[in-house]
């Protein structure tokens, strides 16, 4: 199985929120003199910095992977979709921007996990694809994009197991 990282577009706005929720802490402690006031905001500081620091852990030890049977896609801890290689044609670097309104949804015939309104690799299908996209629904696509940090890897790997 190799590895797909997508992160390291994401990774700088969690540590950017982390430090700020740190130093904001830090303020707010030295200016309230509300108990009530100073104890609910660093309560809301910790859990802040408790869905970074969650965040962090998962972009780092949850990437994308392929191997010789699958596809497996994933976004934080919301998303995890996998494919049989078998299903997936020749995939290529596709850099894109969309205006999506949320990191996984279907826009047109492709399933769009982005990562920060941007994807760079499509991976097309032989047949259309149902996907489960929770509230949302179960849709049909034809193809995924995604956001790889080495896009000429991921292509390169996804390659090799399906052609």
């Amino acid at each position: 199985m190799v590895e797909i990282p997508y992160g390291k577009r994401m990774r700088p706005r969690y540590l950017r929120f982390l430090i700020i929720t740190a130093v904001g802490i830090a303020l707010v402690a030295f200016a309230l003199d509300i108990p009530w006031l100073l104890i609910t905001l660093i309560v809301l500081g910790v859990l802040n910095a408790v869905v970074c620091v969650g965040a962090l852990y998962v972009l780092a030890k949850q990437p994308h992977t392929i191997s010789e049977d699958e596809l497996r896609l994933r976004q934080l801890g919301f998303f995890d979709w996998r494919l049989p290689t078998s299903d997936l044609g020749a995939a290529q670097v596709a850099e894109r921007t969309h205006k999506g309104q949320r990191s996984v949804e279907v826009i047109g015939d492709a399933l769009v996990i982005q990562s920060l309104t941007r994807t760079n690799v499509s991976v097309p299908f032989h047949e259309p694809q149902l996907v489960n996209l929770g509230k949302t629904g179960v849709r049909r696509v034809e193809r995924v994009e995604f956001w790889a940090d080495d896009p000429e890897r991921a292509v390169r790997e996804i390659n090799a197991r399906t052609t």
